[in-house]
């Protein structure tokens, strides 16, 4: 199932597949249009079950609490509540539509990239570990985005993401034309697998 986020300045589609013989997915995510600004987050509790889902919706529920903050501050905040749980990886990115501006922060395998208009793409390499409380550094970069610019977030159960050509001629804002981007093919049977895509206008 797709769920899909409009407004103004962005048009966002996220994908979820629960791991095959589980009843809960140990994958997280929460998409934030705030007018302004937007805040997207896609999360993975390590493991998977009970256990993992626990932790993927604690980070998400401090990362929903703390929105007005800055990506770095609002990771640390959630290795805070990661201490009382199994732990985390995730990628957080807050787009603010004023200075068309994207601020990201990772820490673990949740993939991310940036597809600009003029064939230009932003992929950092995601920071080794996973967050559980410990004392460490989390770190936090700046992208500039144009208009019609595409972004991806995906967990590790994503086995194949969609290319960018593929985005840019198929992705819609809408749940009409999309299922070669979200087909059920791109997604491992034995992971969590969550995909979001979305459009800056």
């Amino acid at each position: 199932m797709v769920t899909y986020y409009r407004d103004e300045h962005s048009d966002i589609a996220t994908a979820q597949r629960i791991k095959s013989g589980n009843n809960k997915c140990g994958d997280a995510y929460v998409v934030l249009q705030k007018g302004t600004y937007s805040v997207c987050a896609v999360v993975d509790g390590l493991g998977s079950g009970e256990g993992a889902h626990l932790s993927a919706e604690a980070a998400i529920d401090v990362i929903k609490e703390n929105h007005l903050k800055d990506v770095k501050t609002i990771l640390e905040e959630c290795n805070k509540v990661l201490a009382r749980k199994r732990g985390a990886v995730m990628t957080l990115v807050k787009i603010d539509y004023n200075k068309e501006v994207m601020a990201y922060a990772n820490f673990g395998n949740i993939g991310f990239a940036l597809y600009n208009p003029d064939g230009t793409t932003v992929q950092p390499l995601p920071k080794r570990g996973y967050l559980c409380g410990r004392n460490t550094e989390i770190a936090s970069s700046e992208y500039g985005y144009m208009q019609g610019s595409m972004f991806l977030l995906y967990s590790d159960g994503v086995e194949e993401v969609p290319s960018r050509q593929l985005l840019f001629t198929r992705f819609q804002g809408q749940d009409t034309a999309n299922h070669s981007v979200f087909n059920v093919e791109r997604y491992k049977e034995n992971d969590d697998a969550t995909l979001m895509v979305g459009r800056l206008k």
